[in-house]
């Protein structure tokens, strides 16, 4: 684990670098909590204490707040990644860790069906992180202490971005995979709840009521989906909200008509049929292989886990 001090940086993959490359063109900014909020240029932006690191549309950076005085570098008694940025308030130790993410987490697609999966995936590690962390689960993350203002003591830990995949090795994400089960509203596990409900609700209203226009339908998704973001207890932004609305009701405008509807339902069945027919050919290749060094059905079924009538019907029909 490499530590670099901010005025001592000068690394290829600076992470400082990056964060300052992947601002929002017109950030949120502000110079002490509770002011109010203001949309800025990045440039002007970049001069206050706080500052929006992340758009509603991409998330570049995983942030936390820990409000311990060790929360600069006890991350490694937790056992958790290091991360690539901590920016520590010096009158109490507070900090909040930022983990950069490449490719960025898109926290809204234009296809529904296709962005269900990734965004669960990455709430997982969210929420397994602010776990590991023992970080604050209240936290909104629209602002972040600004790790590029001088107020605030900042390292530099890890020098390369993660992805998905790596932040989850540190992690224990199995339960909140299960897309049965509605996950806690911290950070992007809100984003999820929020496109699943919306998503859903949007299916069934598309298919047994009438809208005469689609922006009508599409401004009805971004109500229901603001109704279901009030209930949060750390609100989404608006932004988030209109974002995640109105891709949901493009979608399933354009997807979820009968004709739509039944293109759709098309699809998914051919690709189910072709799923199944290629789980079949590979098991039936094994036991060909199987039956071919001597093995009995019933070795083979055993070997499989599969029953004897089912290896009787993958030898004799491929």
């Amino acid at each position: 684990m490499a530590l670099y001090h901010t005025q001592d940086v000068n690394v290829k993959n600076n992470p400082l670098d990056f964060f300052e490359e992947n601002l929002p063109s017109k950030p949120y900014a502000v110079d002490s909590l509770g002011a109010a909020l203001r949309i800025l240029s990045t440039a002007s932006a970049k001069k206050l204490r706080y500052i929006q690191p992340n758009t509603p549309w991409e998330q570049y950076w995983f942030i936390y707040d820990v409000d311990r005085p060790t929360a600069h570098f006890d991350w490694d008694e937790y056992n958790a990644p290091p991360p690539n940025i901590t920016a520590m308030n010096p009158e109490n130790g507070h900090a909040h860790l930022f983990y950069g993410v490449t490719p960025p987490v898109l926290t809204c697609e234009a296809n529904p069906e296709v962005h269900k999966k990734p965004i669960r995936y990455a709430a997982a590690i969210d929420i397994a992180l602010t776990e590991k962390l023992d970080a604050d689960r209240a936290y909104g993350k629209l602002l972040a202490k600004n790790p590029l203002h001088a107020y605030w003591s900042v390292l530099v830990w890890e020098t390369r971005n993660y992805d998905l995949s790596w932040l989850a090795s540190w992690l224990d994400i199995k339960s909140y995979l299960d897309g049965r089960r509605t996950l806690p509203a911290v950070g992007l596990g809100r984003n999820c709840t929020m496109f699943d409900l919306t998503r859903r609700w949007a299916y069934r209203e598309r298919r047994k009521k009438s809208y005469s226009r689609s922006d009508r339908f599409i401004s009805a998704c971004v109500a229901h989906a603001g109704g279901i973001n009030a209930g949060f207890p750390v609100p989404l932004s608006q932004a988030e909200v209109r974002a995640t609305g109105r891709s949901i009701g493009k979608w399933t405008w354009k997807n979820m008509s009968p004709e739509g509807f039944r293109e759709w339902a098309d699809a998914r069945r051919d690709k189910s049929i072709q799923v199944r027919q290629a789980k079949s050919k590979a098991l039936a290749e094994k036991a060909k292989a199987l039956y071919a060094t001597g093995k009995t059905q019933q070795q083979i079924a055993t070997i499989l886990d599969l029953s004897v009538r089912h290896i009787i019907r993958l030898l004799n029909n491929f």
